[in-house]
């Protein structure tokens, strides 16, 4: 059973990555004028959202990075899609003696839509927003509750999916390309699964990313 599922969720990320390179592609083609490509590093500050979430959750920091890829013309808007490992959780420190953390590892693939105003030649500040999904890799969760500890996998969906809102700043010298941007990801869907009594806590993910790019130019 758990080599079925592994086997599937191999297949559905294989198809949304392979998705996610056709449609770039296709956009180049049909934008014909421009495209950037290159790494994204950065640094992740993750909580979470919803009517169980504990009042007193501190944001983790974790890593994200990955590859970019960005459609542009002459005019204002471009079109950039990702492929991005990223961490999410939080912590829940109740006293000294009871603590949670939880810690997910992504693969996330933004779809992102930009508008970018050039201020001279080669700077552009931008705003962008589109939809994201995320296939989980890998979670942990570790508590301490008096003398007693855990350290496990938590019951948690394959997929996740939401709206991811930035902004930053591009620049564009000759044929190297080095961009800024700050990131809010809004999780739409709830993390846990179903337990046996049908009940599902309602948390979402809410992740800050703070990133840096740097790429090629190609005409």
């Amino acid at each position: 059973n758990r080599l079925n599922l592994f086997t599937q969720k191999t297949r559905n990320l294989s198809s949304l990555v392979l998705f996610t390179l056709l449609l770039a592609g296709a956009s180049y083609t049909s934008f014909g004028q421009s495209v950037s490509v290159g790494p994204k590093i950065g640094i992740t500050s993750s909580t979470g959202a919803g009517d169980d979430l504990p009042d007193n959750v501190e944001a983790i920091t974790g890593f994200t990075g990955g590859i970019f890829f960005k459609y542009h013309t002459d005019g204002l808007f471009a079109f950039q899609p990702e492929i991005l490992y990223v961490r999410k959780g939080g912590f829940w420190n109740e006293s000294s003696n009871i603590n949670y953390e939880l810690n997910i590892d992504y693969l996330e693939i933004p779809l992102l839509a930009k508008f970018q105003i050039p201020v001279g030649e080669a700077v552009f500040p931008f705003i962008y927003a589109g939809p994201y999904g995320a296939f989980q890799l890998n979670n942990k969760e570790e508590g301490e509750f008096f003398f007693l500890q855990t350290n496990d996998a938590a019951d948690l969906k394959d997929f996740d999916a939401g709206l991811a809102l930035g902004a930053g700043l591009d620049f564009e010298l000759s044929a190297f390309y080095l961009g800024f941007d700050a990131r809010y990801d809004i999780g739409m869907v709830n993390i846990y699964e179903e337990d046996s009594n049908g009940d599902q806590p309602d948390i979402k993910n809410r992740t800050w990313s703070f990133m840096l790019a740097l790429g090629i130019n190609l005409d």
